[in-house]
């Protein structure tokens, strides 16, 4: 009988422990998905020359990107609606210029992103809205980043946080999803598996 008994309240832990860690999850990644933009390049093929175009077609985009800020996700969204045309000219004319008659993609959509980490930020996977750039065929490697805040780098594969950006960053975000992105205490590497876990189920 007091093993049975041990063994309900146990249960009863678990079930308490999972459903906290679930609403945890899904309040921290709503949070993340809700404000951050994401930014995808997808290479027609992994050959040195595809990947080469890839990185040009990035570097252009944020180049032209550069130019403007956005003090939030919807502002980013409504201004890549608006200027479409801009930014094809912009892709069409790299690809042309490098010698490629490559058809490509332009899409703002909600899709899966893994796990990755930039710099000081680590985003947990999750589906998050982002400007996808899908040259030729795309069965090449991609390239990622965050759009907003602005995060991207145009002379490394990697992002960084800017004085600007971390700014923008914390006035998007909640502190607790501020907190668990950007610090490397275990407590919030921690949480951040446990985001992550329930996020790839």
């Amino acid at each position: 009988m007091k093993f049975k008994s041990i063994l309900l309240i146990f249960l009863l832990f678990i079930i308490y422990f999972t459903f906290n860690s679930f609403s945890y999850s899904r309040s921290i990644s709503n949070n993340l998905e809700e404000n951050l933009f994401r930014l995808r390049v997808v290479a027609n093929s992994d050959s040195e020359i595809d990947q080469n175009l890839k990185i040009q077609v990035r570097n252009n985009i944020l180049n032209y990107l550069s130019q403007f800020n956005f003090s939030n996700k919807t502002e980013t969204i409504s201004h890549l609606q608006n200027h479409k045309s801009d930014i094809e000219n912009i892709i069409s004319r790299t690809i042309t210029d490098n010698g490629f008659d490559y058809t490509f993609e332009y899409e703002i959509s909600n899709s899966f992103y893994p796990t990755k980490k930039y710099h000081t930020v680590t985003l947990p996977s999750g589906n998050y809205d982002g400007l996808q750039i899908k040259l030729g065929k795309a069965t090449g490697q991609n390239w990622w980043c965050i759009l907003f805040p602005p995060m991207c780098l145009i002379d490394s594969s990697t992002c960084k946080l800017e004085e600007d950006s971390n700014a923008l960053l914390s006035s998007n975000l909640n502190n607790e999803s501020n907190n668990v992105i950007q610090s490397s205490e275990f407590n919030y590497k921690f949480k951040f598996k446990i985001i992550d876990f329930f996020n790839n189920l």
